[in-house]
């Protein structure tokens, strides 16, 4: 149970960081927000948010660029990956098993289907329209076909040394934790629509706690090397936000004018049904 323990300390202590680093960057960007407005045309803000994402996917390639060629040479992170796999191995035992199965069953595709469906029946809920169940689809199925075109790309070897043993699947990068980092970023970020920086940092929190959670699960159980998982977490974050700048951010409305996505959240008066 110690393991148990020790993931839940980590992911909870990751989360409250991250809750606290997106609330001060809320309050932050509202002062370089009124900065941006005194300075330059707001048509250009969305574009320049855009760019910014993209610079970010860039990132992320060379990232994981760097990371094939160490898996290719066996050197570098491998040797990181296979010090924490023994551990892992070591001290996971059988009461610990089904705890961890329950974790990371938060990644599986049926639950990620199923917290997508109940975000999009949400968002479609309190607005009435389309952009919030598109959103969640690209999401969804964007963080799915990228992760599985690395991983047969790639076709990097499991770890067999955890109590599920050898997995025919190919291991780069871990489709759990790319699928928690994307959706549970997208369920924070469709629930934290017109609510205060301070409950959207805690959403955040909680998003980022979760996919922490069931990355640290899938190298626990022994189905990942590590490696996997900080590449699965850091391509599903990228993706999500380059699927929300896309729909405007905050507004979530695809193709939203920069000085609506730009703007600060207001509480709609207009009725549940009625549209707008």
């Amino acid at each position: 149970m110690l393991v148990i323990l020790l993931l839940l300390i980590v992911s909870a202590a990751v989360g409250i960081v991250a809750g606290v680093a997106v609330e001060d960057q809320l309050i932050r960007w509202k002062r370089l927000r009124r900065f941006i407005r005194s300075r330059l045309d707001p048509a250009t803000a969305t574009g320049l948010a855009l760019t910014v994402a993209l610079l970010a996917v860039v990132v992320t390639g060379i990232g994981i660029g760097v990371a094939v060629y160490m898996i290719r040479t066996n050197s570098g992170v491998v040797r990181v990956d296979h010090s924490i796999e023994r551990w892992a191995a070591a001290h996971t035992g059988p009461g610990s098993f089904r705890l961890l199965q329950m974790l990371t069953a938060l990644g599986s595709t049926p639950v990620i289907v199923v917290v997508a469906l109940a975000g999009a029946s949400f968002g479609w809920w309190r607005r009435r329209g389309i952009s919030v169940p598109l959103f969640f689809t690209l999401v969804v199925v964007g963080q799915f076909a990228a992760s599985n075109l690395i991983k047969f790309a790639v076709e990097r070897v499991r770890p067999d040394l955890g109590p599920m043993g050898p997995l025919g699947t190919p291991s780069f990068p871990s489709g759990h934790s790319t699928a928690a980092a994307a959706t549970y970023a997208a369920l924070a970020l469709v629930i934290g629509r017109d609510r205060s920086p301070r409950a959207r940092a805690v959403l955040a929190g909680i998003a980022v706690g979760i996919a922490v959670a069931v990355a640290g699960s899938r190298v626990l159980l022994g189905v990942h090397w590590f490696s996997d998982v900080v590449a699965g977490l850091v391509l599903g974050w990228t993706w999500f936000a380059v699927v929300a700048v896309a729909f405007g951010g905050r507004v979530l409305w695809f193709g939203a004018p920069a000085a609506a996505t730009s703007s600060p959240p207001t509480r709609s008066r207009h009725p549940v049904g009625s549209t707008r």
